[in-house]
C-alpha cells in the first residue's frame, strides 16, 4: 500500500514537473512602431496619387503636411485589394490659412494603379496665436 502511494506520489510530481518545466512560447508581437513604419511606407507609397488627386480638386498643386493613414480595408478579406483612406492637411505659404482636412480613400479594386474614389475636405478655423 506505501509502496502504491509513493509510485502514485511519484508520477503525480513527474506529471507536474513535465507540465510547468516547458518555457512561454516566445510569439511576435506587432508593435505600435511596427504599425507606424508600415503606415509610413504606405503613405509613401501613395504620395504621388495623394498629390494628383489634390492638383485635380483645387486645380493646382497643394502643399500639405500632418499625412496619416486612417483605415486599410482589404477586399475581399485574403485578396491583394484594398481600399486605403489617407488625411492631410493642405496649407498655404508657411504652413499658414487656409487649412483643409482632406480626407482620400483610394482603391485597387477595379485596375493595378491606385484611384481616387472618394474625396472629402473640410475647412479648418485659423489658430489664434496670443
Amino acid at each position: 500500500m506505501k509502496k502504491d502511494l509513493l509510485i502514485l506520489g511519484l508520477l503525480i510530481l513527474i506529471a507536474f514537473l513535465t507540465l510547468f518545466s516547458y518555457l512561454p512560447v516566445k510569439a511576435e508581437t506587432v508593435t505600435k512602431n511596427d504599425v507606424q513604419l508600415r503606415d509610413d511606407l504606405i503613405f509613401i507609397m501613395l504620395y504621388p496619387s495623394i498629390q494628383q488627386e489634390l492638383k485635380k480638386q483645387y486645380g493646382e498643386i497643394k502643399q500639405n503636411m500632418c499625412g496619416k493613414i486612417t483605415q486599410i480595408k482589404q477586399l475581399p478579406i485574403g485578396s491583394y485589394l484594398f481600399n486605403v483612406t489617407v488625411q492631410v492637411t493642405t496649407f498655404e505659404s508657411a504652413h499658414g490659412p487656409p487649412n483643409d482636412l482632406v480626407t482620400i480613400t483610394f482603391s485597387n479594386e477595379k485596375t493595378i494603379e491606385w484611384q481616387a474614389i472618394d474625396f472629402k475636405k473640410r475647412r479648418l478655423k485659423p489658430k489664434r496665436i496670443n
